[in-house]
């Protein structure tokens, strides 16, 4: 395995001798001067032009010097960097249609540098250069969490790469929807949010897999006044059967689910997937992209939430419903792939080579018992792996897990992981400050897990802290990498002076929040059940008032070690997102005890 810390090795040779570089060494710039020119085609990709400006960009913040961009129309002296496919790269024998998606190549020749994949691949190659050459990190969002050498003269050493990212599928969402990411990445606005996602090649192949069918209800329930022009008739045989008015009584009247049994909703959905692959575009409501067109249910009514027509009720699992209380269950696993089934049955008679793209979550996670999936079906797990603390969890999502890859072997397969935990618990729970949830080491494990297993791509819900998203989105691209070495690297680069202090304050409460044994006896002992994080397990069990001297001494000595205003900034932002917010947490709850209010 290739180590990050053999890659800073290989990366950027600086100033070998006065301005002069070694026989077989690359110069892009001497003594603060360009030394080569980059070279896009005359009608550029958009991805080529993205990467030759932010390839110009990071030498000039390297160097001081900025590389000139021409086209291959131009005239060119001296070495160049090819930036995407053109007439010049086919002159070389290379163009888009020799890689796979997302492929891409880095290749140094004589006096040249060829940086070329298919689409995206281009502007992948173009970061991977600059992290892998030229020793770029971005560990945040914005130019204060950027990390890159400073040299006048810049030297990088040939090697070729030819690679794709491991995960077909890598998307993060939201990035700031919880105080501590955002504090951590300092408030970041939208530009560079999405600017810090590209350059780390979050993204991938079109792919769409979420909650589809809210828009029936405006199209085929009840006319709805803020959008009354998708109104198409009223069909309410198509809803969930068999619900009271009172039990309505707090969704306006709108059953929880539609009535899947029913033969004209499918017929709908049909129409509704052939018309988007069509070109006609995505109706009201629906999930789709490139070749996939969603289909998964509301997220309402829980466990008992289906309808209860009897054409539905018999294809209820009752024995799956009560075998166990977790919300991930196989109860409603045939009645829901059944009615998938028939949907990309009849897709597939005009469309064969396009897919139903649906989930495995609640009562429909495990895979089913009596139904075989038709082959234009892909399937997305939804894991609360940042939630394995709690043994009865992990053990039984990764049986469920296990048994889907096991007997779906070569079906486009998918995870949709949940990383918002445990801070997602402040907004849909009573409201408290969290134990943070550090697992970078877990997240190296089920990567690993994930490549052995095919799983092509992976959403991750939720980005609450800057170490773990980091990771995630490294490993999602080479889940190879070693995890270790990404952590010192990070610390070591990020913090400076304080990055031992600050690692160990990593470590040590990823250690605390990973270990099942410092959590209250129940949720070691029941393993039928999910656990969840509270305020009392946050501060009861974890950061116990011994454990928080010892972490606050950490942060001490990280604060006392950072000297450059670069390193302070850094530290006071995790201070104040992370350290304070535990404090805060600790004494909110310690103030809610019989005998201190």
């Amino acid at each position: 395995m290739i180590t990050l810390a053999t890659l800073v090795v290989l990366a950027v040779v600086a100033g070998c001798g006065p301005g002069g570089a070694e026989a077989g060494e690359f110069v892009l710039v001497r003594n603060g001067k360009p030394a080569a020119t980059i070279v896009t085609a005359t009608a550029a990709t958009d991805a080529a032009i993205f990467g030759a400006q932010d390839l110009q960009l990071h030498v000039q913040k390297i160097s001081g010097a900025t590389l000139p961009i021409k086209n291959d129309g131009e005239k060119v002296e001296g070495p160049r960097v090819f930036v995407g496919p053109s007439a010049a790269t086919a002159q070389l024998g290379l163009n888009e249609s020799q890689f796979q998606d997302q492929e891409y190549l880095i290749r140094f020749l004589d006096n040249d540098i060829v940086l070329i994949g298919k689409e995206q691949g281009t502007s992948y190659a173009v970061h991977d250069f600059l992290e892998r050459f030229c020793n770029v990190r971005w560990y945040g969002p914005g130019d204060s969490q950027m990390v890159f050498p400073k040299t006048a003269t810049l030297v990088v050493e040939p090697r070729e790469v030819r690679r794709r990212p491991a995960f077909a599928w890598r998307s993060m969402f939201p990035w700031t929807q919880f105080t501590m990411g955002r504090e951590l990445y300092n408030q970041p606005s939208d530009a560079d949010l999405n600017l810090f996602w590209r350059r780390l090649r979050v993204g991938g192949e079109a792919y769409a897999c979420n909650h589809s069918l809210e828009g029936y209800y405006d199209r085929f329930w009840k006319q709805n006044p803020k959008c009354p022009e998708v109104f198409v008739a009223a069909h309410p045989d198509w809803f969930a059967q068999g619900y009271s008015e009172s039990e309505l009584e707090g969704s306006g009247g709108q059953p929880p689910q539609l009535c899947y049994s029913n033969q004209g909703l499918l017929d709908q959905v049909v129409v509704d997937a052939r018309k988007f692959f069509d070109g006609q575009g995505a109706a009201i409501g629906a999930e789709a992209a490139g070749r996939y067109f969603a289909m998964v249910p509301m997220d309402r009514g829980g466990r008992s939430g289906w309808c209860k027509c009897p054409a539905c009720q018999t294809q209820i699992d009752q024995q799956r419903l009560t075998e166990n209380s977790f919300d991930s269950n196989g109860s409603a696993s045939d009645y829901w792939f059944a009615f998938v089934n028939k949907v990309a049955r009849e897709l597939a008679r005009t469309h064969p080579d396009k897919y139903i793209s649906t989930l495995a979550y609640a009562g429909y996670s495990y895979s089913p018992r009596n139904v075989r999936l038709e082959p234009n079906i892909s399937v997305q797990m939804c894991l609360h792996t940042r939630n394995y603390w709690a043994p009865g969890m992990e053990h039984d999502e990764l049986r469920w897990y296990r048994d889907w890859v096991g007997r779906e072997k070569g079906r486009p397969m998918y995870v949709w992981l949940y990383h918002c935990l445990p801070e997602l618990q402040n907004v849909d729970g009573p409201a408290y400050r969290c134990f943070p949830g550090f697992h970078a080491h877990a997240v190296s494990r089920q990567f690993k897990m994930f490549a052995r297993d095919g799983i092509r791509g992976a959403f991750i819900e939720g980005v609450s802290d800057q170490v773990d998203a980091y990771v995630t989105v490294k490993l999602l691209d080479d889940p190879s990498l070693d995890v270790d070495a990404l952590l010192d690297e990070f610390f070591t680069r990020y913090y400076g002076p304080a990055a031992e202090p600050m690692k160990r304050f990593y470590l040590r409460v990823e250690e605390i929040y990973g270990d099942s044994a410092n959590y209250p006896e129940e949720v070691q002992q029941n393993l039928k059940q999910d656990f969840f994080q509270s305020e009392a397990i946050a501060w009861k069990y974890l950061g116990t008032e011994a454990r928080m001297a010892k972490l606050g001494a950490l942060m001490d000595e990280a604060t006392r070690l950072a000297v450059g205003d670069v390193e302070k900034q850094r530290v006071d932002l995790f201070r104040k997102a992370v350290w304070d917010h535990m404090v805060e947490g600790r004494k909110q709850y310690l103030a809610k005890q019989p005998g201190n209010r």
